[in-house]
């Protein structure tokens, strides 16, 4: 599975930005799944939103066009810690995976912890 950058991300990432990215992925797990959200970071931002970054990755042989979606955040006991509808133009080619950020507001997190590293992002 090879991993590619939306257009915004590839004209905005450094070099060593890009390559931080291309590291981090090579370690993650193959994907037994048709499409999954695998967490690279989830972090609480100052103002009490979250920001989740993760790899969007699609194990089909067809493209998968995200379009309006709906994000959570989930703790290891599996509780909903923040949710969203995302309008998104996303394209992600067979085979491939690719970096995206979620931002929640604040108004959109519902429990008020810090994140851990069993956290999962789940894309509906």
């Amino acid at each position: 599975m090879q991993l590619v950058f939306e257009k915004t991300w590839d004209a905005t990432l450094s070099e060593q930005q890009k390559l931080a990215f291309i590291q981090q992925y090579a370690t993650k797990e193959p994907i037994i799944d048709e499409f999954t959200a695998s967490p690279i970071l989830i972090k609480r931002k100052r103002h009490g939103g979250i920001v989740a970054t993760v790899f969007l990755q699609n194990n089909r042989s067809t493209h998968l066009a995200i379009r309006d979606t709906n994000v959570y955040v989930v703790n290891e006991l599996g509780e909903v810690i923040a949710q969203e509808t995302f309008s998104l133009s996303l394209d992600i080619p067979p085979y491939a995976a690719t970096p995206w950020s979620f931002v929640f507001l604040p108004g959109q997190v519902l429990v008020n912890s810090e994140p851990t590293d069993e956290w999962k992002v789940e894309v509906k």
